[in-house]
């Protein structure tokens, strides 16, 4: 039986891939997932139509949760076929979230892969995401580590003053509204906000490019559950 051992590296990463409509996005995907050897990935923005899983022409898996219409939102994760065997159930909650949870030797993992409102969305908008996000959250086994990830369009900035435990003090911009929420769920179950433990070069930790390259910001988190540890990865 294959298991994720917890002592052993495993690259663990997630991308807002911003569409995987056209038929040569998801071969594209795979590429650069077998180049940087990622065994698990969130997906953020594909835009698939409704929910279901698919085994690629190469043996990877890929699950997905998106609206009925598509072209919008729509989230998904990516399994590398030498990790299928480790995945025991998925769950497609929204064109937003979707989890799965996989054997683990040591404590099982369940991964949410999320997909979130900007900050101009509705406060009535963020507040659905949310609640949703807690739910999910909520109903994952006590004995299993949380990784939450994806694109949630927060920016939580570098001031951890009292949220030490939740966060580093390298993130990047000033903390918005969204990252406010954020960092209120993190505390709320425990989890921190990996990218931001650790110095890294202001270039490494920036997540999003305006289409002009003028703006950039850090807005992709992965947070994991307290006293865990995982190789993060933005794309």
């Amino acid at each position: 039986m294959t298991t994720i051992r917890i002592m052993k590296r495993t690259r663990i990463g997630q991308w807002n891939v911003r569409t995987l409509m056209e038929p040569t996005r998801l071969a594209q995907f795979e590429g650069e997932m077998e180049k940087m050897q990622i065994a698990i990935a969130g997906i953020s923005e594909m835009r698939w139509r409704g929910n279901g899983t698919t085994t690629t022409s190469t043996g990877n898996l890929v699950m997905h949760s998106g609206s009925n219409d598509g072209g919008r939102n729509g989230v998904g994760i990516y399994v590398s076929k030498q990790f299928k065997q480790t995945l025991i159930s998925w769950s497609p909650i929204s064109d937003r979230i979707i989890s799965a949870r996989f054997r683990c030797n040591a404590r099982h993992i369940t991964i949410v892969q999320c997909y979130a409102p900007t900050e101009d969305a509705s406060d009535d908008i963020k507040d659905d995401f949310y609640n949703a996000l807690t739910s999910s959250l909520t109903r994952i086994g006590r004995g299993d580590v949380k990784i939450l990830m994806g694109d949630f369009n927060a920016k939580i900035g570098p001031n951890n003053n009292g949220l030490e435990t939740i966060m580093g003090k390298h993130g990047v911009g000033s903390r918005s509204n969204i990252g406010d929420r954020l960092i209120d769920l993190c505390q709320t179950f425990q989890l921190v906000i990996g990218g931001t433990v650790f110095p890294h070069k202001e270039v490494h930790k920036y997540t999003w490019t305006s289409p002009n390259g003028h703006t950039r910001n850090q807005i992709d988190h992965i947070c994991i559950s307290s006293g865990y540890y995982c190789k993060i990865i933005f794309l």
